[in-house]
């Protein structure tokens, strides 16, 4: 066998790339694949609640209930696991390039399919179909790089591709209220479309096969399990990926709740709240560029100690303000800190916990995917216990997302791995 190192994997011999390979693949790497990647991986985050401002008009139209309106997010959340953990395995087995550009064509349809639904049943169901396409290019766009890259340039270009992702649910419901200020509120769908579009064309002439054959193995939903098993066997693994979940808790608690905490119990106006939630967007954007930028002299535990810091402050900061009247001087200040924090944080656990991930970087990248959308997904309902009377739930759910994850980093720096 010849083209890399040979080692056993699930009891098969398989040949990974040498680190000369590696590098080689590196300079392969462009400015548009980059793109392309990010794109295609940004699809389903952007996807998510890009049409939440169109709730009302979507309501009558339809002729059905707010409460199936917002079923529409938790079929899509369904639908991105499943795309996720079938779109791991099977990259695996077949390589990265046939799934890639299958998952994304189907979030291309189901998102037509969305903008023309008739009823409610139709758009739950195509929402669905939205997800497990988009849930393919989040799993894939990310082992692509993992196949790709090693070191400083992975945690670079991780870096910028989690902070896309990152930055894609706080802004798209900002894109979805301006395309509904000034058109039809079916309109918000055509984004996702154009995205989709983007990332097809783009997949066909730029991306090339990144898994060879001879690393392919196969064995599907079984091996699948398999490889988890060994994953959760290795704790920095295991670790990382816990960091980055109940992070997005702490991102997504915001998400859900800064709306009325900002608008009704603070006072200001929708447009104010739109501007301070842009800036919070550019803070997490930026943070995430920067962590880019630093990470050739930086260790990337490092910045995410930063990163983790500064989480748990604004949200320690949030938690006083609630017990406190809630007043803008411990909100404002408190999501300064929470929120553009993530940027240092996603990027480089992905990062850490993919490179110890390798030999199934398909399933790595599908746990990782799935930790996040999961621990988003209990962040939105909990935020909202106390309907819009009261801070408490955003700050109490912050805050152990916050602690959850600083707990973690520590006992993976201290335990380190058996396996790496």
């Amino acid at each position: 066998m010849t083209g890399g190192i040979p080692v056993v994997v699930d009891g098969t011999v398989q040949c990974h790339p040498n680190k000369a390979q590696r590098k080689q693949n590196q300079k392969q790497i462009t400015a548009l694949m980059i793109a392309v990647l990010t794109t295609l991986s940004a699809v389903a985050p952007f996807a998510i609640d890009t049409y939440i401002p169109a709730f009302p008009v979507a309501k009558e139209e339809l002729n059905t209930t707010q409460s199936l309106l917002q079923f529409t997010m938790t079929s899509f959340f369904i639908g991105t696991a499943v795309g996720q953990i079938v779109a791991g395995p099977l990259s695996d087995r077949f390589g990265r390039r046939k799934p890639l550009l299958t998952g994304i064509f189907v979030c291309l349809l189901a998102s037509l399919g969305c903008a023309f639904s008739p009823n409610i049943t139709a758009l739950l169901w195509f929402r669905m179909l939205q997800g497990i396409g988009g849930g393919f290019g989040m799993v894939l766009g990310r082992a692509v790089l993992i196949d790709m890259t090693e070191g400083p340039e992975l945690f670079r270009l991780m870096n910028i591709m989690q902070g896309v992702n990152g930055i894609a649910p706080i802004i798209a419901p900002i894109v979805g209220g301006i395309i509904i200020e000034f058109s039809y509120w079916r309109n918000v769908f055509y984004v996702s479309v154009g995205m989709s579009l983007i990332s097809l064309i783009g997949i066909i002439f730029l991306i090339p096969e990144s898994l060879p054959p001879h690393r392919r193995h196969g064995g599907g939903m079984r091996t699948f399990l398999n490889n988890c098993r060994i994953l959760f066997g290795r704790r920095d693994y295991l670790g990382y990926l816990l960091v980055n979940a109940f992070s997005a808790m702490t991102l997504m608690a915001y998400v859900s709740a800064s709306s009325f905490v900002v608008q009704d119990m603070l006072g200001f106006s929708a447009s104010a709240y739109s501007l301070i939630f842009a800036c919070y967007a550019m803070g997490l954007m930026s943070m995430s560029l920067l962590s880019a930028r630093l990470n050739r002299s930086v260790p990337p535990r490092s910045l995410i100690r930063i990163g983790l810091t500064m989480s748990s402050a604004g949200s320690l900061l949030l938690l006083v303000g609630a017990f406190n009247g809630t007043s803008a001087w411990f909100v404002l200040p408190g999501f300064l800190l929470a929120v553009p924090a993530q940027g240092f944080i996603f990027g480089n656990g992905a990062a850490l916990a993919s490179s110890r991930a390798r030999d199934v970087a398909g399933t790595a990248s599908a746990l990782l995917g799935l930790g996040f959308s999961f621990s988003a997904s209990f962040a939105s309902p909990l935020v909202g216990v106390a309907g819009n009377q009261s801070s408490l739930p955003m700050a109490i759910v912050m805050c152990a997302g916050a602690m959850v994850s600083v707990t973690m980093f520590i006992l993976v720096g201290r335990l380190g791995s058996k396996t790496a």
